[in-house]
């Protein structure tokens, strides 16, 4: 080699180092290894694929994936040329070509890595696997989409082997078999090659076609037909079915409800239960496609608590529920496929782990942002058991999904789940709740991509841009800019957390009933909604417009909900007023606030046709009536509330505004609006109070967490969320219409404070209503049914109980507050006082 030669590669090979260094490959997930060369290189979306070492029918399937996708792209940059695909091990001479530009790295690439190469000499994708090569194809795909122009050599290869999304398809949405399979060919676009759903009762065998909802459900014939589908994208569809807990859709129907240990869990000693779980489950082992079988039987709320106590109380809760778990990993391994269960109750019973066979894959799930996860890896690892990490995406009772916190977790839970050795990871999707579209979820979708593929933090600053770009081929940042400023409303009172309360609220109290209107923080939390609002409406997407609507609709419902409360408090506040003023000034002004009520009704009426229009656009009608009862109720209220205005006018008469559906008390005051119920108990009088604290027998007189149960007089009573819908008052009589008598019910929630201190609490109920702060009865002063109560808190968490005795002749309600200067945040029923740090709590 002469001198010029050395000269001009060394001047080459720093060329090459400044350039791979000073760009980054609109590529998502990002590859492994990028070198970006000096020159200019064509990306044409017409190529012409040449196979080496690949038979015709590969070559076939892989051009014509290639084709359906420049059928739909721009034309791109140069004219129509050839690209090699190679399968290495075929060809002397293409391995070596290769192996001169991947160097060692065309032995760390495995059964889904590729080598992309592309400079003005030479073209070519190289992989082990028709997948690598399909792999390959997506990652060109995306160059060419985002029209780039430089050479390059990517050598790529998966962080995980099994990249999974998890949908939930039974609380509420579930999808059509057209949107599946474009979830299907978007989701391999991002080499995601796993597929599962949530499944509790939306399948319909042919042994129990009977459980399933008419208009909402997937039969065998479309599951077999949906996994041979994924199947043409590399990926496959993991079965799955909740075999334990979670059941109460199927146990409430007649024909299956002998099957229950308790109204939620299937017992697993009846023999019509395991003849039923065994004929489904068979079923759907054999029209999924992957390798595992996932019964689920997480949250076994009540576990020991049902119909088999006794039983349970013999043996122990960990070799009860080990010894249902062995008889669906006998099912499963009767199809031939391999079980997975969700990790959560082996975790609390440590001996299950010892009890299940060895090759049971436990499904690791924590969908917070943790300092570290070694709660959730060590126990699996520490005993070689085969475990996977499943992070979240969580639509849970929000207004959106969290993407701050599913961000974190999926970085850190990933990355700690590959050092732990965890086999694979799953991003699942819950959509407990029901009101949600997975255009939404997208963004989630492509972190979890991203990071189960590549693990290398270096590439997070680049995540958002590549983002728009492979998402939506826009380069102005603006769905992301949309979505973080959205995200800045978990830190507000009136909208912390994203919580959907916000919606489920009444907007107006129902007639003859009073409402509590708090609008703290809702003039800065409209300040947020614009901002982000200014941000969609410049976005400006050129493919997956679906998933901007859905972000824009989600502000753009936030927006309706804040100005909502501040045009109620405004319009209480003039007709308070024009009840004191002349008759033609009155009229004037109440006419005015009908005119309000009007047009306010009319964007609920906008809103409920877009959404409605919306989720058929992806789901099947099921759950559909359900989604639209908030947009009914609160239509109905306003024009209610205008036509009692408007007939006030005609009459001549206004009435007090405690004889309105304008009965609402506006305030800056924070009343604690969800809690824990357990009730109502039948006692012998009006009056008497048990004299037990949380339950009569020892074991269960402890302080609560949902789902639990109490045994009282031969019955069984569960603890239940409650959210007050009238903004902190909690209607009892609403609640439970309860018509047998005397009886008492008990509240509990949970305060937490980061030091000790007393505080007043102020109690509106019944007179006979006792308070418990840690189990011990407080003292209090006032008249009437307001009082006034010292709240000795320690530091940490508190346990507070009232116990609530109804009256004949008296509402059955209460509400609750601390003293004004204290600043509450809650998550459910757990209230937290002048919190220092947000700690954003997942469901």
């Amino acid at each position: 080699m002469t001198v010029y030669r050395k000269i001009f590669l060394l001047l080459a090979m720093l060329l090459h180092g400044m350039y791979a260094t000073s760009a980054v490959v609109p590529v998502l997930p990002y590859p492994q290894q990028v070198s970006i060369g000096p020159e200019k290189v064509d990306f044409p979306a017409q190529l012409r694929l040449h196979g080496i070492g690949t038979d015709a029918l590969m070559n076939a399937r892989l051009d014509a994936h290639w084709k359906l996708f420049a059928a739909t792209a721009k034309a791109g940059a140069g004219q129509p040329t050839t690209v090699n695909l190679v399968l290495l091990g075929k060809d002397k001479g293409a391995d070596a070509l290769v192996r001169q530009y991947a160097a060692a790295g065309i032995t760390t690439i495995g059964q889904e890595g590729y080598i992309l190469v592309m400079n003005e000499q030479y073209r070519f994708i190289a992989a082990n696997t028709e997948t690598g090569l399909f792999y390959g194809l997506q990652t060109l795909k995306q160059l060419t989409r985002a029209g780039w122009q430089t050479a390059l050599t990517i050598v790529d290869w998966p962080a995980y082997s099994r990249r999974v999304i998890f949908d939930d398809i039974s609380r509420g949405p579930i999808s059509t078999v057209a949107y599946i399979k474009e979830q299907i060919a978007r989701m391999a676009e991002l080499k995601i090659n796993y597929l599962s759903f949530y499944i509790e009762h939306v399948v319909q065998p042919l042994s129990h076609p009977d459980f399933a909802p008419e208009n909402g459900k997937l039969t065998i014939a479309q599951i077999k037909e949906l996994s041979a589908y994924a199947a043409t994208y590399h990926m496959q569809l993991i079965g799955s079915f909740q075999s334990f807990g979670h059941f109460e859709k199927i146990l409430s129907l007649p024909q299956y409800r002998s099957m229950g240990e308790t109204s939620s869990l299937i017992s697993p000693l009846s023999p019509k239960a395991r003849q039923f779980l065994s004929d489904v489950i068979g079923e759907l082992c054999d029209a999924f496609s992957a390798p595992w079988f996932n019964v689920n039987c997480d949250e076994t709320f009540g576990l020991g608590k049902g119909y088999s106590k006794a039983y349970v109380d013999s043996v122990g809760v960990a070799k009860y529920y080990a010894d249902h778990l062995q008889f669906l990993y006998d099912v499963v391994k009767k199809h031939g496929k391999k079980i997975m269960m969700w990790g959560d109750i082996a975790l609390q019973h440590e001996e299950v782990l010892d009890l299940l066979p060895k090759d049971v894959i436990y499904l690791s799930w924590e969908y917070g942002d943790q300092q570290n996860y070694d709660a959730w890896t060590q126990p699996f690892a520490k005993r070689k058991l085969e475990f996977m990490v499943c992070s979240g995406i969580l639509n849970s009772y929000r207004m959106f999904p969290d993407m701050v916190m599913a961000k974190a977790n999926i970085d850190g839970f990933y990355r700690q789940g590959k050092r732990d050795g965890a086999t694979g990871a799953f991003a699942t999707i819950w959509d407990d709740g029901g009101t949600y579209l997975f255009s939404a979820d997208w963004y989630g979708v492509y972190v979890s991509a991203e990071k189960s593929w590549n693990l290398d933090t270096a590439n997070t600053a680049s995540f958002d841009q590549r983002y728009e770009t492979c998402a939506y081929e826009s380069s102005n940042g603006n769905y992301v800019k949309a979505l973080f400023t959205l995200m800045q409303l978990r830190a507000l009172p009136l909208t912390y957390n994203l919580n959907d309360q916000l919606w489920q609220q009444k907007i107006l109290p129902d007639s003859g009933k009073k409402l509590i209107l708090n609008n703290a923080s809702a003039t800065e939390a409209l300040q947020i909604v614009n901002q982000a609002e200014g941000y969609i409406t410049a976005a400006n997407p050129h493919s997956h417009a679906a998933d901007i609507s859905a972000l824009q609709f989600a502000i753009r419902q936030y927006k309706l909900m804040i100005t909502t409360r501040l045009i109620i408090a405004d319009v209480v506040k003039k007709y308070s007023a024009s009840t004191h003023m002349l008759r033609e000034q009155a009229v004037t002004v109440v006419t005015a606030c009908a005119d309000t009520l009007h047009a306010l009704n009319e964007r609920y009426k906008a809103a409920a046709q877009w959404f409605q229009q919306a989720w058929l656009q992806e789901n099947q009608p099921y759950w559909l009536n359900v989604v639209m009862q908030p947009y009914e109720k609160k239509s109905n209220a306003l024009a209610a509330l205008e036509q009692q205005l408007r007939q006030a006018v005609v009459q001549g008469k206004l009435p007090p505004v405690n004889r309105t559906r304008l009965n609402i008390m506006v305030t800056d005051r924070t009343y604690f609006k969800n809690w824990m119920l357990c009730g109502p108990l039948p006692v012998k009088e009006y009056g008497v109070i048990p004299g037990f604290l949380y339950a009569p027998s020892k074991e269960e007189d402890v302080p609560p967490s949902p789902g639990d149960f109490i045994h009282y007089q031969d019955k069984i009573y569960r603890w239940q969320k409650f959210p007050s819908m009238d903004g902190g008052i909690v209607d009892l009589d609403e609640n439970y219409h309860y018509k047998g008598g005397a009886a008492i019910t008990y509240a509990y929630c949970q305060i937490k404070t980061d030091s000790a201190a007393t505080v007043k609490a102020f109690l509106d109920a019944a007179n006979n209503a006792v308070l418990y702060c840690n189990g011990i009865a407080c003292k209090s002063t006032g008249s009437g049914t307001a009082r006034e109560v010292q709240l000795p808190l320690k530091k940490g968490v508190n346990h507070l109980l009232i116990k609530l005795v109804n009256n004949r002749q008296a509402p059955w309600n209460f509400t609750f507050r601390l003293q004004d200067n204290i600043a509450v945040t809650n998550h459910k029923h757990k209230y937290q006082l002048n919190a220092k740090s947000t700690k954003y709590e997942v469901d």
